[in-house]
């Protein structure tokens, strides 16, 4: 049995019918069997949030990283974040959570600072991954490890990951898979035009930086990035979810962070079934 849980909050796409109805379904049936829950979109025990990975990302940023549980009920296309993936079970999961038949799992977040100048001009908690990537051509980069040069890139990008991560972005640019469970983090260069070099897997405590040397700049794209629009030929995407446009000299610094995020899963060994699911076929 696991802690108690009186008050929960909601999170969900309100442009979303299916996501709508599922939240009036399961607003009822708390409501009439657990009276005593009480919704507080504050300081919340659970999170329920109704959609996929990517709404799990958008609330627990939306939560700004809270210390609470967040419990996914998937209506995407993956669901690795997600703790119930058939739609038809979320009663029945809604129900075993509330009445204490949980397990808590956390997730490592790494922190991602942008040096321009000698200053930071951008930060983030990251839960995903941090990809660098020029969004029509190529870019040089330099990446560090503990400020030991170690990889030259000429390629569309890089990214750092993590194990969280590992089943995102990181997947599809064949990067290796990895345990949510396990701490550190996941380098995966992106399409570069150099001899290809395996992903590398490094502890938690690493510092990796990553330098931009040089890219063509086009002036195809804008963005509007403070009060003004800026070419965006280079660019950082955060969770895909946060972009930043980067310039030539930039100095990327990726580390661990001391924040935690805390996820309520029905069953153990959750994450393999959810890899079986995807991958195994009969």
């Amino acid at each position: 049995m696991s802690k108690p849980i009186s008050k929960i909050s909601f999170y969900f796409n309100a442009k979303n019918k299916k996501a709508v109805n599922f939240y009036n379904l399961i607003k009822s049936f708390i409501s009439q069997k657990y009276p005593k829950v009480i919704i507080d979109n504050k300081k919340p025990d659970i999170v329920f949030v109704l959609g996929g990975d990517g709404a799990v990302i958008k609330a627990i940023k939306s939560f700004n990283y809270i210390h609470t549980l967040f419990f996914g009920l998937n209506l995407g296309n993956v669901g690795f974040l997600t703790s119930i993936r058939d739609s038809k079970k979320f009663l029945e999961g809604v129900d075993k959570l509330l009445s204490g038949n949980y397990f808590v799992s956390s997730h490592n977040l790494i922190k991602v600072a942008v040096w321009r100048n000698n200053r930071v001009v951008f930060n983030d908690d990251v839960l995903n991954e941090v990809a660098i990537q020029n969004l029509v051509g190529m870019v040089k980069a330099e990446v560090k490890i503990n400020d030991l040069a170690f990889q030259n890139i000429f390629g569309t990008g890089v990214l750092v990951a993590t194990p969280t991560g590992s089943t995102a972005y990181n997947l599809s640019a064949h990067g290796p898979i990895v345990m949510p469970n396990l701490e550190c983090l996941i380098l995966t260069e992106l399409m570069d035009h150099n001899i290809p070099t395996p992903s590398l897997v490094v502890a938690k405590n690493e510092k990796i930086t990553i330098d931009i040397v040089d890219f063509r700049i086009k002036e195809i794209f804008q963005m509007k990035q403070g009060l003004q629009n800026t070419n965006c030929d280079v660019v950082l995407i955060s969770d895909g979810a946060k972009i930043f446009a980067l310039n030539k000299g930039d100095k990327i610094v990726v580390t661990n962070n001391y924040k935690k995020v805390y996820f309520g899963e029905l069953e153990k060994d959750y994450f393999l079934s959810s890899l079986k699911e995807k991958f195994y076929k009969k």
